[in-house]
């Protein structure tokens, strides 16, 4: 049986949990129809729709880890990239529809999903374990069509990629914002 997406999985960044859930979602889908009479052709539209949201959902992951600047990003995108050629390698391989069946359990089961809840834990534990600015909601799409402004705080090595719309806000409006751990004002860098 296939796990199911709960908040405890949550990496608390909207737009990559919702892709998360989607993914559990494919994969559920994917896996059901490894205990049924069905096509060549149903099986290929579900790998289709997997890998296809997959690629996607690898790309936003990407940035997500890169905007918080998750120290394994180059080792997390190397391990995507694996993910994404076994999965194109598995399907020209298939024979028939039992082994299409046989490899679409991988898929969803072994990639797809222990990925997510190893791998991508990993990220929500640097993130909840990092500095983090206490800053207002703002959309994922916003953060990343952003410049950022680098900030510093008293935690040693630590900078804070600030969003234009905050750094206006602290030079123009006299705002504060504090680093989650050290709990100290953010500075610009070079001040």
């Amino acid at each position: 049986m296939l796990p199911v997406w709960t908040k405890e999985l949550s990496v608390h960044n909207d737009a990559i949990d919702e892709q998360h859930k989607k993914l559990f979602e494919i994969a559920g889908k994917a896996y059901a129809l490894t205990n049924k009479q069905v096509t060549k052709e149903e099986i290929i539209v579900i790998l289709r729709e997997l890998l296809s949201y997959t690629q996607e959902h690898f790309k936003d992951e990407e940035a997500y880890m890169e905007s918080i600047f998750y120290p394994n990003l180059e080792k997390h995108r190397e391990k995507h990239k694996g993910i994404i050629k076994d999965m194109t390698s598995a399907v020209m391989q298939i024979k028939n529809i039992n082994d299409l069946k046989e490899k679409l359990a991988v898929i969803a089961k072994k990639w797809l999903l222990e990925h997510i809840l190893k791998e991508d834990m990993q990220i929500e534990k640097f993130r909840r374990n990092t500095c983090q600015i206490a800053i207002p909601e703002v959309s994922y799409e916003e953060v990343q069509e952003e410049q950022k402004i680098k900030y510093v705080c008293s935690c040693p090595n630590k900078v804070h990629n600030v969003p234009l719309k905050i750094h206006d806000r602290i030079q123009n409006e006299g705002a504060n914002f504090n680093c989650k751990v050290c709990k100290e004002p953010i500075k610009l860098l070079g001040e």
